[in-house]
């Protein structure tokens, strides 16, 4: 992402152009969106300030100082170099948030359409693997049974005033899967010992355990497939025949670590 100095300009300029092998997404005065694939996304970023914005910065700016500057204590006056920052700081994203939040959606709106024409083409293989796994994610977490932050406080028996702040400290931890699903925090419902109201140890042992090339949605697939050992998913043993599982993990991953 490339972004020119901050200033008053008379004759406004448009970002540098993209190279010409790319696909035009959209182009405004501040912003150039193109992709080579639809995995390779070109943002380039012009941030010239209209004289209108600047007027408009200028006014919050004097309007926090003078605010500040009028306090008596000197412990207070001597503040006010740095409320001259934080002001600074706060009149440029409320300028710059209102003036790039309209750009955000149409970026959004040609990239939907760039995906469509991919995929009635056929022709973009990066973007086909992407649908495949998606549609794998998909498939992965609509058949397990998962959980909230909420219940899964409830389930550990821990206190639900913040249950986004205890389970953050779980996931810290990593002693959890945790995924998104439609904008909420979800957690498989198999890593809970309901009867000992805790997370099985076991699978802070195989997240630690998990190569870097393996996501979290790798690790979920192979504990929810069958696995010859058990004559059905891994995450059906938790709690029963941890070692057996942490071994079988283990062979899995040897390819990955060792090639």
């Amino acid at each position: 992402m490339v972004a020119t100095p901050l200033r008053h300009s008379e004759n406004r300029r448009k970002p540098h152009e993209p190279r010409v092998d790319r696909h035009m997404l959209y182009t405004s005065r501040d912003i150039t969106v193109s992709a080579l694939t639809a995995g390779s996304i070109h943002v380039n970023v012009s941030i010239d300030a209209d004289p209108a914005d600047i007027d408009k910065w200028r006014a919050i700016v004097e309007s926090d100082v003078a605010i500040t500057a009028q306090a008596k204590p000197k412990q207070i006056r001597e503040k006010v170099p740095r409320a001259l920052r934080e002001a600074m700081e706060a009149a440029f994203v409320d300028v710059f948030s209102n003036r790039f939040s309209g750009e955000i959606g149409k970026v959004v709106d040609a990239y939907r359409v760039m995906l469509r024409e991919s995929l009635a083409k056929g022709t973009d293989s990066e973007l086909q693997k992407a649908l495949n796994r998606a549609r794998l994610q998909e498939k992965i977490l609509a058949s397990t049974s998962m959980v909230d932050q909420p219940q899964a406080c409830e389930l550990l028996g821990l206190s639900g005033t913040n249950p986004s702040a205890t389970m953050k400290r779980k996931e810290e931890k990593r002693e959890i899967l945790r995924f998104t699903i439609d904008g909420r925090v979800s957690y498989p419902l198999f890593q809970f010992d309901v009867e000992g109201r805790r997370i099985f140890p076991t699978m802070a042992k195989l997240i630690a355990l998990k190569p870097e090339t393996w996501s979290d949605f790798r690790l979920l697939h192979w504990l929810t497939r069958p696995h010859l050992d058990f004559e059905t998913a891994p995450a059906e043993k938790l709690g029963a025949e941890d070692a057996e599982v942490i071994e079988a993990f283990k062979r899995e991953v040897v390819p990955a670590e060792h090639g």
